[in-house]
């Protein structure tokens, strides 16, 4: 039986920079999607946690410290382990870390995690538009350019330069929460939800609606150059997710590996794992999600990756371009 897992998304960025507004806005906005949140205060009082705690499924604060100060993966381990736990149910959880925390180390101390039920869900940096740290753009997986109302989208130019994941302007946090995970549809309570009841109460916080695009191919495509589509960051693209046939079963080490994958990306953040048999395809079933998406350039870019009948044969270990970013080697 394969492991059930909840991707963990780490949000950094400095003192003041909106990481709780965004971290708010995709609370009260979750539409059905069950996230828990760790917040990383620093200092004797859990102000961060007093901002979110009512709005999240589950909230674990961390006080008196960073998280890059646990020097093992498994102080880290310990802190996740109830939020990503079967029994918990969650779809998502949410590392807001104190805006002293290091990025490159938050990181670190995820993908070291023993974990199970964890999985690695992408970076997201938060930068104030008026003044951005592009040290963090350089690391994160996600750039959320923050305070657009007051700088513009002309703030956006100088991140995108240097940034090598997605970047998304927004402004007092208002991330459109399907750029990083789906809507889950669950029966309705016939009590609203809390999300439900501040959006009646409050109205709808506008942010920057997700586009799609969509692409389908009849054909399987060639892992090595899908790799490289994904690793690349598509101007605009945030997420990525559907299924994909690759010629090659995943080469030495995956006993009868599959042909089919699961594929599910945030900005450089890639995860897949073997498709379930219901989703079968004889090619790609992919949706691109993100902002002011170049269609004809992301159609083009995957139609590329398409295998033709002038391609070589491909060698026992090709599929390893795509496979090495598995994430369920483990069964329970």
């Amino acid at each position: 039986m394969t492991v059930r897992t909840v991707p963990v998304v780490l949000v950094a960025g400095h003192l003041g920079v909106g990481k709780s507004s965004l971290v708010n806005h995709l609370l009260r906005h979750a539409d059905g999607v069950r996230i828990g949140v760790v917040v990383n205060d620093f200092g004797a009082l859990g102000i961060d946690a007093m901002l979110v705690a009512g709005q999240a499924s589950s909230v674990t604060s961390l006080a008196n410290g960073c998280l890059c100060c646990v020097t093992d993966a498994d102080g880290l381990s310990g802190v996740l382990a109830d939020l990503v736990s079967p029994a918990a149910g969650l779809d998502l959880v949410v590392v807001e870390a104190s805006g002293l925390a290091e990025p490159r180390e938050l990181v670190r101390l995820l993908l070291a995690s023993h974990d199970p039920h964890a999985v690695y869900g992408g970076l997201v940096a938060v930068l104030d538009a008026g003044a951005p740290d592009l040290e963090h753009a350089r690391l994160a997986d996600l750039v959320v350019v923050n305070g657009l109302d007051r700088c513009g989208a002309a703030a956006l130019d100088e991140v995108r330069a240097v940034a090598a994941g997605a970047v998304v302007g927004t402004s007092h946090g208002a991330l459109d929460p399907a750029l990083l995970v789906d809507p889950v549809r669950r029966p309705q309570p016939s009590q609203l939800t809390l999300d439900a009841l501040l959006r009646e109460a409050d109205g709808e916080h506008p942010h920057m609606a997700a586009q799609s695009v969509s692409f389908t191919s009849e054909r399987p495509l060639d892992a090595g150059r899908l790799a490289a589509f994904l690793e690349s960051g598509p101007r605009g693209v945030v997420r990525i997710k559907g299924i994909v046939r690759v010629p090659d079963g995943g080469g030495e080490g995956f006993d009868e590996a599959p042909d089919v994958w699961e594929v599910q990306t945030v900005g450089t953040a890639i995860r897949v794992r073997p498709a379930p048999g219901r989703l079968d395809t004889r090619g790609a079933r992919l949706v691109l999600i993100g902002t002011d998406l170049d269609e004809p350039a992301l159609r083009a870019g995957l139609t590329a990756c398409v295998v033709s009948d002038d391609d070589p044969a491909p060698s026992q270990h090709a599929a390893l371009a795509l496979t090495r970013y598995r994430i369920d080697l483990t069964s329970a």
